[in-house]
C-alpha cells in the first residue's frame, strides 16, 4: 500500500569503502544510506549482515522500520507505535568509495 502523502519516496544507497575507517579498523565498512526528498532526510546506519532490520528516527521518534536482504528492502511507516503502512523501496542505488 502507497501513502497519500507520497512518504514512499524513498531511495535507498548501498555503500562500501570509506579509506579513513578502513585505515584506522582494518576493515571495509558497508553501509545503508536511507534518502527521502519529500522529507528532506537522509540516514545512514551501519550494514552488519546481509539480512539486516532496525528502525529509522525523526526527532526521536520510530518513524520507520526497515528490513534490508539482497532482494530489496521492506519499509514500514510507523505512527505511535502502530504501523500505519508498508512497501518495497523501488529505487536502489551501490555505490563503492575510497
Amino acid at each position: 500500500m502507497n501513502s497519500d502523502n507520497n512518504l514512499s519516496d524513498f531511495t535507498l544507497t548501498y555503500q562500501i569503502g570509506n579509506t579513513p575507517v578502513f585505515e584506522k579498523m582494518g576493515v571495509i565498512p558497508q553501509y545503508l544510506r536511507f534518502y527521502s526528498k519529500n522529507l528532506k532526510r537522509t540516514w545512514r546506519v551501519n550494514l552488519k549482515e546481509d539480512k539486516q532490520q532496525g528502525i529509522l528516527k525523526m526527532n526521536g521518534l520510530v518513524a520507520f522500520n526497515y528490513f534490508y536482504n539482497d532482494l530489496g528492502c521492506r519499509m514500514q511507516r510507523v505512527v505511535e507505535g502502530v504501523v500505519v503502512e508498508e512497501w518495497m523501496i523501488e529505487e536502489f542505488v551501490m555505490e563503492i568509495r575510497d
